[in-house]
């Protein structure tokens, strides 16, 4: 990553706290090129004590002065009162600002960080979600005005936490659905699924184990034998039998159909 030393995360909350996991756990990355602000002190120390050797501040002025990177990682509403804090420290000849505040368009973007002399920086909306500190992120870029070189760094740097999908904005809401609010839909089922599991009659560790180990079988099938779900469906479902009455009572409560409701009220 040439172009990206100094990277600020304005929010240290779920989203901006696991992107700082992720980012400090990048092989060669220093810590203290990374700089995390927060309101309360409180907050600070819990970051700081997470992830030793990064800059934490409540100042979001100084905190940005000579960033490459500015994550704006706050509540849509502070948005606005964020960028007017931090616009006058931005150089918008260096400094790209991303944004991984759901919808908020680039418009938007464009006019809460456009300067008296009119001048913007390279504006970038970055969907991850919270496996990101895992590294096991779904990372989805769109990126307006950045130079290729730059998008390729923030590409990679975003790679090395995950998967990254670039798509034009129009997408963005689609996978903000598909896998930012997603990771929740999927862990849902497994909530369920667990709950089930104790009312079966195992104990409540020992479903959830049952049900994780399940979970990265069915993973590891669709991995290795490159196939849909529905086809390793098949392959365990006999006509009558068992999985084929209880995927039938699924449908019949709804299943499928909620999950496409879940991800289209997303949007």
């Amino acid at each position: 990553m040439k172009h990206i030393g100094k990277i600020c995360i304005i929010g240290a909350g779920n989203m901006g706290g696991s992107i700082a996991g992720g980012i400090i756990s990048c092989p060669g990355f220093e810590p203290g090129n990374l700089t995390v602000t927060a309101k309360t002190q409180a907050t600070l120390e819990r970051i700081s004590t997470a992830y030793p050797g990064i800059r934490v501040m409540q100042d979001n002025a100084a905190a940005v002065s000579g960033a490459d990177l500015v994550i704006v990682a706050v509540k849509p509403w502070q948005t606005a009162d964020v960028a007017a804090e931090i616009r006058p420290a931005i150089d918008c000849r260096k400094c790209v600002i991303a944004s991984v505040v759901a919808g908020i368009s680039f418009v938007e973007l464009a006019g809460m960080f456009r300067k008296e002399s009119g001048d913007v920086p390279g504006l970038l909306r970055i969907i991850p979600n919270t496996a990101i500190a895992l590294g096991r992120s779904t990372t989805f870029i769109a990126s307006c005005r950045i130079p290729e070189n730059i998008l390729e760094d923030i590409s990679e740097l975003f790679g090395r936490m995950g998967k990254v999908v670039e798509v034009p904005e129009e997408m963005m809401a689609a996978g903000t659905a598909l896998a930012s609010c997603g990771i929740a839909y999927a862990l849902k089922y497994l909530d369920a699924a667990m709950k089930g599991g104790a009312e079966l009659g195992f104990g409540t560790l020992q479903a959830r184990e049952i049900v994780i180990s399940t979970m990265e079988g069915a993973l590891a099938l669709l991995k290795a034998n490159g196939t849909m779900p529905q086809q390793e469906i098949d392959k365990v479902t006999t006509p009558g039998g068992l999985t084929f009455k209880g995927l039938t009572a699924m449908e019949e409560h709804g299943f499928s159909e909620a999950v496409l409701q879940g991800l289209a009220k997303s949007m």
